[in-house]
């Protein structure tokens, strides 16, 4: 049973997340704060999109979903409202949308903090929320599990902040139609959040690399999302692939991509350069044919503005 407590006027938020040892559980958006047709993140970037209004901490994949990653609350409150009981089913066509109309954030809960402050959690996982509505929950309380229930095209748990109904951004503060600013330390510490929830920012524009790693053929984001992480390649394997799938990509950012096989270069790739930002992204090399033994590393990093950053290596034996 939810121990009772007493709400603050104004809170600090806490992380929504508790991520395992081993894990991620980057951001993938955050609040848009153009109030037209555009789409402006709050360090003036473009990890947002139009219209959004929350923040959302994704998983890598619904393995993960399945494994399970506890949502929590991220201040004391009362449960307003909640809802279970939808699929977890990734979005990708009209017809999925359709389906889910009216009910975009599957389910999810509402938490009343006091002095005009809410919390809502979406897209949690079906079956798994273990507040009801009246309900009264301290900072740090599980409430569910990550999922992939209503709108949602990746596993994670979008949360909304409002302040007297209005949607704000949790790190800064800031509403749609204020001005934003680049990334500083004033204006990471000037929202309503507290340190630990501050330590999940990292720094706003740079990429985070979901996964780099071999596997037995072509990769793409659909297929790691849904599956997770692939088998690596063995004698048996068809082929000998290298790759990489990143989130929050910046116009003119280029992939690169090194599998050497003992101390030799084995395959080699490196993208042109992005057309326009993108929010993830796939790139893999390698060869056809079933892989000889030996030792193979795989080293991979993002190329911006002529700089390698967000670098990440593997290591392979085939016996």
């Amino acid at each position: 049973m939810l121990a009772a407590c007493a709400v603050s006027a104004e809170p600090l938020f806490g992380p929504p997340l508790v991520c395992a040892q081993g894990s991620i559980c980057p951001i993938q958006q955050f609040v848009d704060l153009d109030p037209g047709p555009g789409a402006r993140d709050p360090w003036c970037g473009t990890m947002t999109y139009d219209g959004h209004k929350g923040t959302d901490f994704r998983v890598r994949s619904m393995e993960d979903v399945a494994r399970g990653v506890e949502v929590v609350a991220m201040a004391d409150g009362v449960v307003k409202a909640a809802r279970d009981g939808m699929a977890d089913q990734l979005v990708s066509t009209d017809e999925d949308r359709k389906a889910i109309s009216s009910r975009e954030c599957g389910n999810g809960l509402v938490l009343d903090h006091g002095g005009g402050f809410e919390t809502q959690y979406c897209h949690m996982r079906r079956d798994s929320l273990r507040a009801k509505t009246g309900a009264k929950v301290r900072k740090g309380d599980v409430l569910g599990f990550v999922g992939a229930s209503g709108l949602a095209a990746f596993p994670h748990v979008h949360v909304t902040l409002r302040r007297d109904g209005r949607e704000i951004d949790p790190f800064t503060g800031l509403g749609a139609g204020e001005a934003c600013s680049a990334y500083d330390t004033a204006a990471a510490s000037s929202g309503w959040l507290d340190g630990n929830a501050l330590a999940t920012l990292g720094r706003p524009g740079q990429p985070t690399v979901l996964s780099a790693g071999f596997a037995a053929g072509a990769v793409s984001d659909k297929q790691l999302v849904k599956a997770g992480l692939p088998t690596p390649p063995d004698q048996r394997s068809q082929a000998m692939v290298g790759y990489i799938w990143a989130i929050n990509l910046a116009q003119g950012d280029r992939l690169a991509l090194r599998i050497e096989k003992d101390g030799q270069l084995f395959a080699e790739q490196v993208t042109e350069p992005l057309d326009r930002s993108k929010a993830v992204y796939v790139a893999y090399a390698g060869k056809k044919g079933a892989p000889a033994p030996g030792h193979y590393r795989l080293q991979t990093s993002i190329l911006r503005q002529g700089n390698r950053i967000a670098i990440q290596s593997s290591d392979l034996e085939i016996r």
